[in-house]
């Protein structure tokens, strides 16, 4: 099993809008090995935002209650 990061998006309910490309350009969706690697890139991911809002770049750091983490099956 592996675990993804999902936000609560406005027309597609729960989706992992998180990815990445492959090296042919291919978009992946991000998953974890683990619950615990899944917790710590959403916890950097809000240390990211509240840095961004700091300085002056965003508004408002994103409401906590609109992710998750889910456990999916490996592809």
């Amino acid at each position: 099993m592996a675990y993804e990061v999902q936000e609560n998006c406005l027309f597609g309910g729960w989706t992992n809008t998180w990815s990445y490309e492959d090296w042919a350009g291919k978009t992946i969706p991000t998953t974890y090995d683990t619950r615990e690697d899944a917790e710590a890139e959403l916890d950097y991911f809000f240390e990211q935002m509240k840095t961004e809002v700091e300085a002056g770049n965003m508004e408002d750091i994103p409401d906590r209650e609109d992710f998750r983490i889910v456990e999916v099956k490996d592809e």
